[in-house]
Parts: structure tokens; C-alpha cells; sequence
């Protein structure tokens, strides 16, 4: 079974947004401070007026969102661009980027792909300006690291045009959509007058970077354009945006707390075998030192080369989760310290982690743009064996629920404001002692280490902890 979480975005919706607002009152396209304009109308001339016309390499006229034959470029995703050199000159202080855009059914992949409109050599920091691209099927603002890239968190599905606009006013990026502000974050926006801007590719060339689908309407501003002065770019010539599909969120198992088990590493030995039935392969780096724990054997993380990383899909535990645990000897002054990890790496992609912080155990869960975490409200013992839970449960409004416990007592409990946005990458693995790839190694002793596809109830937790003391 799936239930599906009502969050779709209809035209209808942006009438509500801007209320009181008709077709016939909406305001007119903007073209003041206009300084790069293709309109793709057979050719890549510069209807602005700047003579910053695009040289065509390869991409084929075809219709656009109206229908109109000859008035969009179709790009197929190998070897097909556009490039403008010398580029607009751009303002650090007021940019807009306008662009429709239609994804091919096979456009995206599980990494950074389509690289729509770039100022992007791939190399020099000087030279990366801005690359409007895809992280796995979300529209991406990438800028450079200077700050979180704002991300469409949704879905915006394939063979539909859909309004793209990225705004900077000296301070924040925003990243809309179809009208509607969808991400924003602080970042500078530092402008390149040599660095050519490419339609259809990255400027380095890189193979997966290649657009596949149709770019119409390119539009760039000296200008920050108003909320009001997009959506009229989204209307223009009553364009009606396609409704977003909604986002589904499975049904959580029912199971006992036998079958809910999806991995256990007793940490018995330096092999760190699981011994549940999914058998997942741990592969341990480092040396990490068998020592006496609650029951039986435990293991020591140095925080100088011991860690293990196992990379399984049945790890994907993105809307309900049990993980549980016993720590001990951690660094009570590490501003910021792994216990487990699972993630990519990539910033907003790291769907859970247990960490500890300043002596504080915290659990975080990612949802593509927002980081949502829970911290104990005191420090457990360092000297003392702590058993520690972490819960996930999805709730039927889209919010998520988390809870951390210690000694099988709850500690701290939170919803979140918004509904959770993430969407499966793939390519992600589970660390142990480390986040990455094996960056910022953490110190402590972990034993029993368990993960479960549920939230467990407080009395099963109560349950778990109680068994380790017998």
C-alpha cells in the first residue's frame, strides 16, 4: 500500500499564492536591465540587443511550449550545446536567471547530469560563476560551494516544460519554479567577464553534464527580478503550468521486532560481522582494538584509522528507522563526531546519522534541503557504557517524527515544520566511527549496533535495553 501526501502545485495554486490576481491583471514581461535574451526562434540570436548571440553546435529546432514549429532547441544529451562568448556582463549585486526547460523520460541518472545554462569551466574557482544542472531528478542552483546549492525539491517529471528562474540580490540566491519560490540560501554571486555562458553542457565539457531534452526562452537580468515580475514570465501568453505530481509515502511495516531487524553487528570481533539474516559484507579499515564490552566483546575506533563502511540498498531506510546501540569513551570536546552515517557526501544528500556533539548524542535526518536534527537534552557519562535509540516515523501528513532515547528513556522528541522531501539517489553506504569516506575519523567504543526498518514503540526499546542487563 502507498499513501500519497497531497502537495501538488496546479496553476490554480499560484492564483491562490498571488490572491486576487487574473491573467488580464498580471504584469507584463519584464525587459528592463535585459542583457542576454535567445529566444531559440530558429536560431540562437541575442534579441536583447547586446549582439551576445550563441554559436549552435548541434542541438535541432523543434516545437516549443505552445506548439510553435522551429522555436525551441531539442539537445541529446551527448554531444549538443550553445555558447555565448563574450558573455553578458553580470552584476554581483541583482541577477535573474530565466528558462523553460523539458526533460527527455531518460534525462536523469543518479548523480549531477544536465547542465542547462552554465559559467562554469569545471576548474578554476575564479571561473565558476553558476551551473543550473540536476542532483539525481531535482533541478539544481549549484553555486560553487560558497554557500547550500538551492534544489527544486521535487519531482518535476519528464516530457513537461517547466519555468525555471534563479535570482541573487547581493545577499540570497532563490530558486524558483513555474512561479513559486521553491529554495533559497545565502551565498555571494561573484561574476566572470571572460568566462563563456553555455546553454546545453558545462563549459569543461564533461560528458555527463550534457543536456538531454529542450531549452527554450533563455533570459538573463541585470536586475533582481520581483516575485510578481516571475510569474509573469511563468504566464506569458497564458502558459498554464502542469501540476506537480505528489509525493508518495509507503506505508510503514508492520512486523515484529524479529522481522523489522534489518542488520546487527554484535561488534564481537574486528570482522564486524552481521549477523542478521540480510548478512550484509562490513569492510573494516584500520585495526580497530577487541575490547571487553557490556556483554561479551566490544570495539575501539582509535579516531586516527579505524572505521568500516558497508554499502547495501536494504540500508535505504529513508521514512521509518530504529537504530540502537551501545557507546562508550567518546570525545566529550569534538564539536562535531560521527557514531554512524549514511549518506553520499554530497551536502543535503545524507538521509540519517547519529553523531555526537560536544558530549551531546544527536540524530539528523536530510531531506534533500533542509537538515533536521534532535539532541539529547544532557551529556551521557563518557567512562560509561550508554545505550542509545534513534527513531524515524513518516506521519500521514508528510511530517516527520523523531526521537532519541538514552537508557531506554526518551530524551528528546521533535516534528518537523515541513513535510519530508527526500527522494532515493542511490549510491549511498553506512559508516561507522567517520562520515564519507572515511573524513574526521571519530573516538569511542561501539557495541551492539542494531538497525531497524520501523520506529520501534517506547516499550520495545525499554525491552532491548533492559535484555543487556541481564
Amino acid at each position: 500500500m502507498i499513501r500519497r501526501v497531497v502537495l501538488m502545485m496546479t496553476a490554480l495554486s499560484l492564483l491562490i499564492t498571488h490572491r486576487g490576481v487574473t491573467a488580464a491583471q498580471l504584469p507584463t514581461v519584464d525587459r528592463s536591465n535585459l542583457v542576454l535574451e535567445l529566444l531559440f526562434d530558429g536560431d540562437a540570436r541575442d534579441t536583447s540587443g547586446n549582439g551576445h548571440h550563441g554559436e549552435v553546435f548541434g542541438p535541432v529546432s523543434v516545437d516549443d511550449r505552445f506548439g510553435q514549429p522551429n522555436a525551441a532547441f531539442a539537445f541529446d544529451g551527448k554531444n549538443d550545446y550553445i555558447r555565448v562568448a563574450p558573455p553578458p556582463a553580470l552584476s554581483s549585486e541583482a541577477f535573474t536567471l530565466s528558462v523553460w526547460v523539458k526533460y527527455d523520460d531518460d534525462a536523469f541518472s543518479r548523480y549531477w547530469t544536465n547542465g542547462v545554462i552554465t559559467q562554469d569551466n569545471g576548474g578554476s574557482s575564479e571561473r565558476r560563476v553558476f551551473q543550473l544542472s540536476a542532483f539525481g531528478p531535482l533541478p539544481t542552483w549549484h553555486i560553487m560551494g560558497r554557500g547550500r546549492d538551492p534544489l527544486i525539491t521535487r519531482p518535476v517529471g519528464t516530457s513537461v516544460w517547466r519555468h525555471l528562474v534563479a535570482t541573487h540580490d547581493g545577499k540570497v540566491h532563490r530558486f524558483y519554479m513555474d512561479g513559486e519560490l521553491h529554495d533559497q540560501a545565502e551565498a555571494p554571486f561573484p561574476p566572470h567577464p571572460q568566462e563563456p555562458v553555455y546553454v546545453g553542457r558545462k563549459g569543461s565539457g564533461e560528458a555527463d553534464f550534457y543536456f538531454k531534452g529542450v531549452i527554450d526562452d533563455v533570459r538573463i537580468y541585470t536586475e533582481t527580478l520581483s516575485p510578481e515580475a516571475i510569474l509573469a514570465l511563468t504566464r506569458e501568453n497564458g502558459w498554464q503550468p502542469p501540476a506537480l505530481p505528489g509525493i508518495e509515502v509507503p506505508d510503514p511495516p508492520k512486523s515484529s521486532i524479529e522481522d523489522a531487524l534489518v542488520a546487527h553487528w554484535p561488534m564481537d570481533s574486528a570482522e564486524m560481522r552481521d549477523v542478521s539474516t540480510s548478512g550484509l559484507k562490513t569492510i573494516v579499515m584500520g585495526q580497530p582494538e577487541s575490547i571487553e564490552g557490556l556483554k561479551g566483546r566490544a570495539l575501539r575506533f582509535d579516531g586516527s584509522d579505524d572505521w568500516a563502511v558497508v554499502k547495501n540498498p536494504s540500508l535505504d531506510l529513508l521514512h521509518y528507522l530504529t537504530i540502537t546501540c551501545w557507546i562508550r569513551g567518546f570525545d566529550t570536546d569534538s564539536e562535531y563526531s560521527q557514531v554512524l552515517w549514511y549518506g553520499d557526501g554530497a551536502w543535503g544528500q545524507d538521509p540519517y546519522s547519529m553523531s555526537i556533539q560536544e558530549g551531546k548524542v544527536g540524530f539528523r535526518v536530510d531531506d534533500v534541503a533542509t537538515q533536521w536534527e534532535v539532541m539529547t537534552e544532557s551529556a551521557p557519562a563518557p567512562d560509561t557504557w550508554t545505550f542509545v535509540a534513534a527513531t524515524l516515523n513518516t506521519r500521514t501528513d508528510g511530517l516527520m517524527d523523531q526521537k532519541i532515547y538514552v537508557n531506554g528513556v526518551l530524551s528528546m522528541e521533535q516534528v518537523t515544520e515541513k513535510p519530508y522531501r527526500y527522494i532515493e539517489l542511490g549510491r549511498m553506504w553506512l559508516t561507522f566511527a567517520t562520515f564519507g569516506s572515511g573524513w574526521d575519523l571519530s573516538r569511542l567504543d561501539l557495541d551492539d549496533v542494531r538497525l531497524y526498518n520501523r520506529p520501534l514503540s517506547h516499550r520495545e526499546i525499554e525491552t532491548l535495553f533492559e535484555e543487556a542487563q541481564e
